[in-house]
């Protein structure tokens, strides 16, 4: 009976020793940049999140860095309302990842006893929490704190006005059903909405065979506060022939199929023919 105390106080002093190495910046930074690469590896193949658009790749490239590193850059004074900014973005940025994985929140709780895939879905929950915690709770400086907050203003403001602009797109995709598929007014959202289904995926679904190949976060905004209502039911087939007709200029196929395991029936699928 002896040997329990000493085993749960050796228990003790592990996870005491094992969570103060990990509160040093170094081994953080290490740490979230291994838990990243591993995230980014993950939705390479099983594509739970597709290519995205380039404006989002932008903001994903310094939202990644930023999370990677800000535990260092936080340790030099002249870079903490920077980092502070950003970091209240990414907050935003790893809230916007949970909502588009929608009922995978709870199901990737069974997911962990699958080899541990489960685990990846709550690498932006783990993220997130600890960007709040030590880069705004613990945070000493005022000023940091104030941008902090700035950055997730301003990422809700941005989101706030595409939903305005989604919602504006409406009346417009209402017009073009009503002109018989021949008048469509082209703007960003009119273009996203009509390329659903074939170029913008829009929601995860482990199910859906091959994705349509980018993300933009915008669009995707507008459809979870729309109900996930889409506006235009037509086939993919009609998707693809007005899309070539009102945006000439635009790809409707492109090399990444996104879905590993479904690139070929991307591929090889008749809507491109």
């Amino acid at each position: 009976m002896s040997g329990f105390p000493f085993y749960f106080r050796m228990m003790a002093l592990f996870k005491k020793r094992f969570f103060h190495f990990f509160t040093k910046p170094i081994p953080l930074s290490i740490f979230n940049g291994i838990v990243l690469l591993i995230a980014i590896f993950g939705n390479t193949q099983l594509q739970a999140f597709c290519v995205p658009v380039d404006w989002a790749i932008i903001v994903l490239v310094v939202c990644f860095l930023n999370t990677t590193f800000y535990p260092i850059l936080l340790e030099r004074k002249k870079l903490i309302p920077w980092v502070s900014f950003i970091n209240g973005i990414s907050f935003n940025v790893f809230l916007y990842c949970i909502l588009f994985l929608g009922h995978m929140n709870f199901l990737g709780i069974l997911g962990i006893l699958y080899f541990g895939i489960g685990l990846l879905v709550y690498i932006p929950h783990f993220l997130q929490i600890q960007i709040f915690w030590k880069g705004f709770t613990r945070l000493s400086s005022p000023l940091g704190r104030k941008l902090f907050g700035l950055g997730i203003s301003l990422s809700l403001l941005i989101g706030i006005i595409s939903v305005w602009k989604f919602n504006q797109a409406l009346a417009d995709i209402e017009n073009f059903k009503k002109s018989g598929y021949t008048e469509l007014k082209k703007t960003y959202m009119t273009e996203r909405i009509l390329g659903i289904g074939i170029i913008y995926h829009t929601e995860f679904c482990e199910f859906d065979g091959w994705r349509p190949p980018k993300h933009d976060p915008l669009l995707n905004l507008g459809l979870m506060l729309n109900g996930r209502n889409y506006p235009l039911n037509i086939s993919l087939e009609n998707r693809v022939k007005y899309y070539r007709e009102f945006f000439p200029d635009r790809k409707v196929k492109f090399e990444c199929s996104c879905a590993s395991e479904e690139s070929q029936r991307y591929h090889e699928d008749k809507l491109w023919k």
